[in-house]
């Protein structure tokens, strides 16, 4: 912006040289307004830019909060059915629906055994617990954990943030690695979908560029954003 700024300084230099001459008179009825309308796009563009700065890390920071909660869903599903899921009908049923065991232990179990011995033994005995999985990945520790710019909405979360009701795009299978079969998933959208209704053109940013949690390609479930 440097450089604009020596523009608009050497017109408004060669006008007022132009004032004072007294020569030129009538160019001051064209000049003048132009140089207003110059100056006022020399100080809105870095202006701009800011505005869609802030606005467009603040939308992003709502699809990546987003796509973590997703994750950690995920992430619950397949310690349950050692698969990922697919399609967001059969995640958010898990999540609003199921629940998941804990096997609790009863009783103390002495040093000189082990908790299998001591079952055996009948020192301690063992009880089964369920809890409803929303409570169980979304708890306490897991919510003072999240941005608490963005409230964890259930029934949305396929939904991406600013879209205009576009949903994550969802996948879900298997890959082999090391002649190992792994289990891999891909949640994404694109720019575009969450920088709806401002403007992103020549702001630097690539509209069809894909933000995403896990990999169809690889045994990853991290974010491409730099996590």
């Amino acid at each position: 912006m440097a450089f604009t700024h020596l523009i608009l300084l050497f017109i408004i230099i060669i006008v007022l040289v132009l004032l004072l001459t007294n020569k030129f008179k009538i160019l001051k009825y064209i000049l003048i307004p132009l140089i207003c309308l110059f100056s006022w796009m020399v100080y809105d563009s870095p202006t701009s830019l800011q505005k869609f700065q802030e606005q467009s890390n603040f939308r992003k920071s709502a699809v990546i909060q987003n796509l973590k909660d997703i994750r950690t869903a995920q992430v619950a599903y397949k310690d349950k059915y050692r698969v990922y899921s697919d399609n967001f009908n059969s995640l958010l049923n898990f999540i609003n629906n199921d629940s998941i065991v804990f096997i609790k232990a009863i009783g103390e179990v002495p040093d000189s055994l082990t908790e299998e011995e001591a079952l055996n033994a009948g020192i301690i005995s063992r009880d089964s617990i369920y809890i409803l999985v929303k409570e169980s990945i979304y708890n306490e520790d897991y919510l003072s954990n999240r941005d608490t710019r963005f409230e964890l909405d259930i029934e949305s979360l396929q939904e991406v943030p600013f879209s205009e009701g576009e949903n994550f795009n969802i996948e879900a299978g298997n890959i082999e690695k090391g002649k190992v079969i792994v289990q891999v998933f891909e949640v994404s959208t694109s720019y575009a979908s969450f920088l709806k209704g401002i403007d992103a053109k020549n702001k630097g940013l690539e509209l069809n560029d894909i933000i995403k949690v896990g990999s169809m390609n690889d045994a990853s479930i991290n974010g491409n954003w730099g996590e």
